[in-house]
C-alpha cells in the first residue's frame, strides 16, 4: 500500500482532525475531498466509513468500508468499522465474521474483541459474550467503556449483583459516562428499586440510540414545581409502548398547574382520545403552539418519585367512539367460543427484537386449546402460526384505533413485548404476556403480576431462549 501523496497529507490531517473534535459534518466533507483527489487511500475510505456510521447512514458507510477493505484487506480498523456496520443493518453474524478477521489479523485489536462480546450478546450468545468482555478487561482494565459492556453481559444473564459493580466500577472510571448511569438505572428498575434509579434515569436521553423521538427546545425542563398560569408541554421521546404506558402521569401533571400540552405520534391520536390530563394533543407533524416549559414523557414518573407499590392508574385508552368495524373483525365477533388474539414479533428496527420475538411456530400448540378461536393481530413480521382457522385481522390495521377496536372484541391476548401489550393492558384486557429471560426494566425480573396493568399475567422464560414452557403455561389455563 503506497502513501498518500505529500500535497494529500494536510487535507487528511484537517479530515481526521475535524473526525476527532466531533465535526462529522466538517470530516464528512474534508474526506470526501480528500478522496476526490487520491481515491486509492484506504484509510481515507475506512475513516470516511466511520464518520457515515455515526451520523446513521449505514448502507453509504458500507459501501465506503468495502472500499477500504477492496484497496487494503490487511486493515483491523476498517474491518472493525465494518463489523459495526453490518450490525447496524442487522446482519449480526455477518458482523462477528468481521470482528473475527480483526482478531485474526490483530489479536490484541481492543475494539475487535469488546464488539464481538457486543454482537454475540446481542445474539443471545452470552457465555461467548462474557468470555470476550474479560478478554477486552484484560486488554484494558482500567478502560471504563470495557467494564460497561462487561456489566452489560452480566445484567443480560441475570447475574446482577455483579453486574451493578461494573457499572459502578465504570462510573468511579469515568463520572460523566451516560451509558454507565443509564444501565445503572435501568438494573436497579429492573429489580424494582425505583426510587434508587430515578437520579440516574435521565442519562437516557444522553444515549440516543433507540430514542425515536429526542427533541431540543430552548425552553427550560420542568422541575415538578408548581406552574400556575403557564403551558407544559409533554412530549413523547421514546417508542409507541413506552408512549402509551406513561401517558397515565398527565393528570398527575395538570394537577400541578396550568395548561398541559401533550405531543405523541399521529397513528396513536384515536386511541387517545380525550386524554386526561392533556388540554391539548398535538402530533409529530403538527407545529407546537407556545408554551414554557417542557418535559419529555418518561421525566414524570421521577418527578413524581413513583415506585412499584404507588404508580397511578392506567390512562382509559381505546377505540374512538363509533369506529366502525371491518367485515373480518364483525365475522370474528359475532362467532362461537372464546376469541383470543396473538401478536408474535414487535418491530425489526428495535434494537433487541431478536430477543423479545419468537418464531411463530412456536405457537402451534395453542392451536389444542379447546373452544377457542384464534385471530392474529400482527402487523408484519413473519407469517403467522400454523392455527387451524386463524383469522388475519392485522392486515386490515390502518393504525392503533383499528387495533384497539379489535383487542375490544378479545377474551384473551396472547403477545409478545410490544406496544399492542401496553394498548392492550390499557383497555383491561386479559392478556398473558411472554417474556424473555432478561425482560425489560418495567416488567421486573420475577413475578406473575404486573405493577402497571392488573390484568395482564407475565410468563417469562425459565432461561434464556425458552419459550415452551410459557406457551404451554397459556395452553393449561386455556383448557
Amino acid at each position: 500500500m503506497e502513501a498518500p501523496r505529500p500535497d494529500i497529507l494536510p487535507w487528511l490531517a484537517e479530515a481526521l482532525a475535524k473526525q476527532r473534535a466531533g465535526n462529522l459534518g466538517g470530516a464528512l466533507l474534508a474526506y470526501r475531498r480528500v478522496l476526490s483527489r487520491d481515491p486509492a487511500i484506504p484509510d481515507a475510505w475506512s475513516n470516511l466509513a466511520s464518520v457515515l456510521h455515526t451520523l446513521g447512514r449505514h448502507e453509504e458507510a458500507h459501501e465506503a468500508v468495502q472500499e477500504a477493505l477492496r484497496l487494503a484487506p490487511a486493515n483491523p480498523a476498517a474491518l472493525v468499522t465494518l463489523g459495526g456496520v453490518l450490525a447496524a443493518l442487522g446482519r449480526p453474524g455477518a458482523a462477528l465474521e468481521a470482528y473475527r478477521e480483526a482478531l485474526t489479523q490483530d489479536p490484541g485489536n481492543l475494539a475487535a474483541t469488546a464488539n464481538l462480546a457486543g454482537v454475540l450478546a446481542r445474539l443471545g450468545r452470552l457465555d461467548e459474550a462474557l468470555e470476550a468482555d474479560r478478554a477486552a478487561l484484560a486488554l484494558a482494565p482500567a478502560n471504563p467503556e470495557v467494564r460497561l459492556n462487561l456489566g452489560y453481559t452480566l445484567m443480560r444473564m441475570g447475574r446482577l449483583d455483579e453486574a451493578e459493580a461494573a457499572f459502578l466500577a465504570a462510573l468511579a472510571a469515568d463520572p460523566g459516562l451516560a451509558k454507565a448511569r443509564w444501565n445503572l438505572a435501568y438494573l436497579r428498575l429492573l429489580q424494582g428499586r425505583y426510587r434508587e434509579a430515578w437520579p440516574d434515569f435521565r442519562a437516557r436521553l444522553d444515549v440516543p440510540q433507540g430514542l425515536d423521538n429526542l427533541r431540543s427546545f430552548q425552553e427550560p425542563a420542568w422541575d415538578g414545581a408548581p406552574f400556575p398560569g403557564r403551558t407544559l408541554l409533554v412530549w413523547a421521546e421514546q417508542g409507541l409502548g413506552d408512549t402509551l404506558q406513561f401517558a397515565r402521569y398527565l393528570p398527575l401533571a395538570r394537577a400541578r398547574g396550568g395548561t398541559v400540552l401533550f405531543q405523541t405520534y399521529a397513528c396513536l391520536r384515536g386511541v387517545l382520545g380525550d386524554l386526561p390530563g392533556a388540554d391539548r394533543i398535538v402530533t409529530e407533524a403538527e407545529d407546537l403552539p407556545p408554551f414554557d416549559l417542557q418535559a419529555p414523557l418518561l421525566d414524570l414518573p421521577a418527578l413524581f418519585g413513583s415506585t412499584p407499590a404507588d404508580l397511578p392508574p392506567p390512562a382509559p385508552l381505546g377505540p374512538p367512539p363509533g369506529h366502525p368495524a371491518t367485515p373480518e373483525l364483525q365475522a370474528f365477533r359475532e362467532g362461537p367460543g372464546r376469541r383470543a388474539g396473538l401478536v408474535w414479533a414487535g418491530s425489526a428496527q428495535h434494537l433487541d427484537d431478536a430477543r423479545r420475538s419468537l418464531d411463530p411456530a412456536l405457537l402451534a400448540p395453542l392451536g389444542a386449546a379447546p373452544g377457542v378461536r384464534w385471530a392474529s393481530l400482527q402487523v408484519g413480521g413473519p407469517p403467522p402460526p400454523p392455527l387451524p382457522g386463524l383469522v388475519d385481522l392485522g392486515r386490515t390495521f390502518r393504525d392503533f384505533s383499528d387495533t384497539a377496536a379489535a383487542l375490544a372484541t378479545l377474551d384473551l391476548l396472547v403477545t409478545v413485548d410490544t406496544s399492542v401489550a401496553h394498548l392492550a393492558g390499557s383497555m383491561g384486557v386479559p392478556t398473558r404476556l411472554l417474556l424473555p429471560f432478561f425482560p425489560d426494566w418495567r416488567w421486573g425480573m420475577t413475578g406473575e403480576a404486573c405493577p402497571w396493568y392488573p390484568s395482564v399475567r407475565l410468563l417469562r422464560q425459565p432461561e434464556p431462549g425458552a419459550w415452551a414452557p410459557a406457551i404451554a403455561r397459556i395452553l393449561e389455563d386455556l383448557r
